[in-house]
């Protein structure tokens, strides 16, 4: 009697420590990471372990938008009891927010068992400045205006020299022509005509009354 009592008990004990074993794992998703400066570059660290053994675990990790695992060509990155994974290089003059995705195979929301993982590192500032960038300079230049002499008008756009027309509309005569003879001489001469044609009228009729 006492043997299959303690038959029983060693049956039951170790029905409970396998149940422990097995379902220990399974309770002990863990997802760890940290993302920080590493110079000038960014560095991204994944830990992902305790997953059930089963290759049928997936992990997507994302910098913003932009898909880091799975790689180009790969549709999922599945994965077993652990994965771990570092990226290196990563760009250093820009903030950063990176997710992890993890969908564990054996979850089972129905049951209240939610294995799945999504966590969240940051790089909130550049770890360094991004150098500036180039711009070509403008200058300008500034021509002074050219200095031109007035425009001196050719002979063949010269204004006509003609004297304005008399009121009346006839021509004006034409300016004597210069003898060189001075105009008191002239007169002079003029007022001994007439007194020599006067004094020989008084001869003429003083010989006729005579």
């Amino acid at each position: 009697m006492a043997r299959r009592v303690l038959g029983a008990f060693a049956v039951t004990a170790t029905a409970a420590l396998v149940t422990l074993a097995t379902a220990t794992p399974a309770s002990a998703h863990t997802a760890k990471g940290y993302a920080k400066c590493d110079g000038k570059d960014v560095v991204l660290h994944v830990d992902l372990t305790q997953f059930a053994p089963e290759k049928r675990n997936t992990v997507v990790v994302k910098d913003g938008d932009t898909v880091l695992i799975p790689e180009k060509g790969k549709e999922t990155e599945k994965f077993g009891a652990t994965w771990t994974k570092t990226f290196k290089g990563l760009d250093g003059t820009v903030a950063h927010k990176f997710t992890v995705d993890v969908k564990a195979y054996d979850t089972n929301k129905a049951k209240g068992q939610d294995y799945d993982k999504f966590e969240t590192y940051t790089v909130d500032q550049p770890c360094v400045q991004k150098p500036p960038t180039k711009t070509e300079e403008t200058t300008t230049t500034t021509t002074p205006p050219a200095t031109t002499a007035p425009e001196v008008p050719s002979s063949s756009e010269a204004p006509p020299s003609t004297t304005p027309a008399a009121p009346g509309g006839s021509a004006p005569e034409p300016p004597l022509a210069a003898t060189g003879a001075s105009p008191t001489w002239l007169l002079l001469s003029g007022l001994g005509l007439v007194g020599a044609g006067a004094g020989t009228l008084l001869f003429l009729r003083r010989r006729r009354s005579a």
